[in-house]
């Protein structure tokens, strides 16, 4: 039984393709309009590989680990990843948007003399703002992301180094 919810997939997906696709559904391949407007009381199996649904779309990774290729107006290939853990038995589903625009497996850019060096350059700076745009947005709707938990991480650190008999020992020798 997967980790990740229904409606968790549901923000997360609707997030993603209202920036991805700024013109609406109609701009959306009709094989990926479904992840648009995910029902909250669907089964969120319904979305995942091996679903009839989620075949060209969604990848199983791993266990509770899965990428959506849900594109964008502009290249095909972006990818909505999500991996859910169980932490202390608490779940917690970490998103990211996966570029996944490198010029080849050897090379993340192409060489400066490749014909179409600027314009996949250009694809690759346009594809990044795109990912900051929603994983921004992904926060700002409570969706945790790769960097959200890194600041939680250090917040907790930071927070534990505070309290520690040593940099408290520490604060009184300053």
């Amino acid at each position: 039984m997967p980790l990740l919810s229904t409606p968790l997939l549901a923000r997360a997906c609707r997030i993603f393709m209202e920036a991805a696709y700024p013109e609406g559904s109609v701009s959306v391949p009709e094989h990926k309009r479904a992840y648009s407007c995910i029902p909250e009381a669907a089964a969120v199996a319904d979305y995942l590989t091996p679903a009839p649904r989620a075949q060209g779309v969604c990848q199983k990774l791993d266990n509770d680990h899965f990428t959506f290729r849900l594109g964008s107006v502009r290249y095909a290939n972006l990818k909505l990843k999500v991996q859910c853990v169980a932490e202390h038995g608490v779940c917690r589903c970490v998103f990211a948007v996966d570029t996944h625009d490198a010029f080849s497996k050897e090379h993340a850019q192409p060489p400066p003399d490749h014909p179409e060096a600027a314009a996949w350059l250009e694809l690759q700076s346009a594809n990044r703002a795109l990912k900051e745009k929603i994983e921004a947005a992904w926060e700002a709707a409570g969706i945790l992301t790769h960097n959200g938990l890194l600041r939680e991480e250090l917040n907790a650190c930071s927070d534990s180094e505070r309290e520690s008999p040593t940099s408290q020992a520490a604060g009184i020798r300053a």
